[in-house]
């Protein structure tokens, strides 16, 4: 009779050991509804793909040292790579086309380009990304119909400003940015700004 007891005793606590762990375990990992769908992975904007390369309209104002303002329009593409998620190394040239009203009865075709490299700063991680960079080059101005000061002229140039890429993708996005561009040339300092959106793509 006491052995008979004895079993009856260990069959309810193994029992009720295993109903213990059962319960222990669904609620460390509940499973998911059976039919549920996987949900999706959201989409992070990590630099998965750490080159980018732009192309996009510009809008540039230049002054020259006897207070001649004068817009261009041009084409601005851009080489990115990023060494981290906030860190890159820039490389840009852009081109721009005009004209400017030189004296009542005077247009000077103009035309520029500038060329540099530099460092790029701001998070990688999601879909609206901000940046901030600096850029040291050479700017080319050239004005046409004119002699004297005013010709053409190759100088020493850096740019700053900001920026954002939004991202249409993993791989595709739709940039806008603002610089202050500022050049040496035909012997004096000059301060200009440039606008400009385009897309590009990673890779």
């Amino acid at each position: 009779m006491r052995r008979v007891a004895l079993m009856v005793f260990a069959s309810v606590l193994l029992f009720s050991f295993g109903a213990a762990a059962q319960t222990l375990n669904q609620a460390v990992a509940p499973s998911a509804p059976a039919g549920a769908a996987a949900e999706p992975p959201a989409f992070n904007g990590m630099n998965e793909f750490p080159i980018r390369v732009y192309i996009g309209y510009e809008f540039f104002e230049f002054r020259n040292q006897d207070n001649l303002t004068f817009h261009n329009n041009g084409i601005k593409t851009d080489f990115t790579g990023y060494l981290g998620h906030d860190f890159a190394l820039e490389g840009s040239v852009t081109g721009g086309f005009g004209w400017a009203r030189y004296s009542p009865t005077l247009n000077l075709e103009s035309s520029s380009i500038f060329y540099g490299g530099g460092i790029r700063i701001g998070p990688q991680h999601r879909r609206f990304q901000p940046w901030v960079h600096v850029l040291v080059g050479g700017e080319r101005l050239r004005f046409t119909q004119t002699a004297g000061a005013i010709g053409d002229d190759n100088g020493f140039a850096y740019l700053a400003g900001v920026g954002a890429d939004y991202m249409l993708g993993p791989r595709f996005f739709w940039r806008f940015s603002g610089d202050y561009l500022g050049t040496r040339e035909f012997g004096a300092n000059q301060e200009n700004y440039e606008f400009g959106t385009g897309v590009g793509f990673s890779f």
